[in-house]
């Protein structure tokens, strides 16, 4: 049985995350706003690096439901070895990915308290109840390696 995870491990993918896609839209907004500075002669005043700010809500959403509904983990889930999955495990595909974005909305709405959740026994918060998800810790091929040979009587080590 897969273990689920606790609240610092999702909040440290959560900062990766931030941190990246912060970092993305930064440099995106930086290079638009060079872009625009030098073919402010040629083309009409647009300015994209305000359009992409403005899009950033939707950006992020679909960076997260991206990720959940095609690998299950975004790269600070990774990072931090805890993956998304349908309770009981499995993928969770678009629809429940969609359905945790609105689960995430409904979590922040009062202060942030459906996130709170995880600190519960079943580690699960608004989002992950209202998707039928749980956030799990992923073996490593080094731990698993490590627990197969736990598992082994001595004599059966290899020398």
């Amino acid at each position: 049985m897969t273990q689920r995870a606790g609240f610092v491990s999702r909040m440290g993918a959560f900062v990766v995350d931030a941190a990246i896609v912060s970092v993305a839209l930064a440099t995106t907004v930086s290079i638009l706003r060079g872009a625009a500075d030098t073919l402010r002669r040629f083309a009409p005043p647009i300015d994209l690096g305000g359009l992409v700010l403005g899009l950033t809500p939707v950006l992020i959403a679909i960076y997260l439901v991206a990720f959940w509904a095609l690998l299950g983990q975004t790269p600070g889930k990774w990072l931090l070895g805890v993956k998304v999955v349908a309770v009981g495990g499995g993928p969770i595909g678009l629809r429940r990915s969609l359905v945790r974005l609105v689960g995430y909305v409904v979590s922040a709405i009062p202060c942030y308290v459906g996130f709170l959740w995880i600190l519960g026994p079943q580690r699960r918060a608004w989002h992950d109840r209202l998707s039928g998800t749980e956030v799990v810790y992923v073996a490593t091929r080094r731990r698993a390696a490590r627990e197969q040979l736990g598992a082994r009587p001595l004599r059966e080590l290899p020398a």
